[in-house]
């Protein structure tokens, strides 16, 4: 992605948007570039990819094209003037979405009943999502307890090697050496699941859903889109948006419940291969 980013003059060339008038680096801690535009048909948001390969980003407005065909309230990127959704900017490949009402509620800042609305919403998206689609999404790779030995054993050298090492290069060092003590004692075996993959989001949490008077109204980012078992999805979002806190995964569960059925044993099997996945991730 270029450094220097879009200008007024790219987004009417490429959009029809009866002429921009403010352009706005937006924060947020997102990956890709993202830009609030003003122009004189309304308020829109610029996504500019990170990545030059355009596959990717193809990749994502697909999977946003069957989500709204699908019914999933996520909103759709406005056609570019030749074309298509996706145009090749000076900073890169872009896509051009409505702006939205709302916003995501901060982490710490969730309450059971924004943890039940998430729920609740995550089961509308797995309602109304196609299991399968026509295009490539990638699954989950379990990788081999010896590559994540050889990865950790890198990073402890790397950290050893540091010529002024701080506070923080000591408990990275202290918590890389007992993971390679776990893994080496207790290697984990791969987990089979009993349950089937299926298209997923495969990025849901908190900061991807737009709040509106308290109720999740939007998913955004389908940047990571999964094929996976649907469980998978929903302890990831136990785990990373409420961090298992008992009474917000209570809310959560049974928001979800309430639209779509889901046993014990299958968030067990979602459960163990969440596990195995981050026992894995370095």
């Amino acid at each position: 992605m270029n450094a220097a980013g879009p200008t007024c003059a790219d987004l009417d060339r490429f959009w029809d948007l009866g002429g921009v008038t403010a352009l706005t680096a937006l924060g947020g801690g997102s990956i890709n570039g993202a830009w609030r535009v003003e122009a004189g048909t309304g308020h829109f948001h610029l996504r500019v990819y990170r990545s030059p390969d355009r596959a990717r980003a193809e990749r994502e407005l697909a999977a946003v094209a069957v989500a709204v065909a699908a019914g999933v309230p996520t909103p759709a990127p406005r056609p570019a003037r030749a074309g298509g959704v996706l145009a090749r900017l000076e900073a890169g490949w872009a896509a051009l979405f409505p702006a939205l009402d709302g916003a995501p509620v901060p982490r710490a800042a969730l309450t059971a009943d924004h943890a039940g609305g998430l729920g609740h919403l995550l089961a509308e998206v797995h309602a109304r999502l196609p299991r399968q689609v026509p295009f490539e999404v990638p699954g989950l790779h379990q990788r081999p307890v010896g590559e994540i030995l050889t990865r950790l054993e890198r990073i402890e050298a790397a950290i050893l090697a540091w010529p002024e090492p701080g506070e923080v290069d000591a408990w990275a060092l202290e918590r890389t050496r007992q993971r390679l003590a776990h893994l080496r004692a207790s290697p984990p075996a791969d987990h089979a699941p009993t349950f089937p993959a299926r298209f997923l989001h495969g990025d849901f949490h908190e900061g991807n859903v737009f709040f509106l008077c308290g109720t999740p109204h939007a998913l955004i980012d389908w940047e990571h889109p999964r094929l996976a078992p649907r469980a998978w999805e929903i302890v990831r979002c136990l785990h990373l948006s409420l961090r298992l806190h008992p009474v917000l995964g209570q809310a959560f569960l049974d928001g979800y419940r309430a639209r779509l059925p889901l046993s014990t044993p299958e968030l067990a099997d979602g459960a163990a291969l969440y596990a195995t996945l981050q026992e894995r991730n370095v």
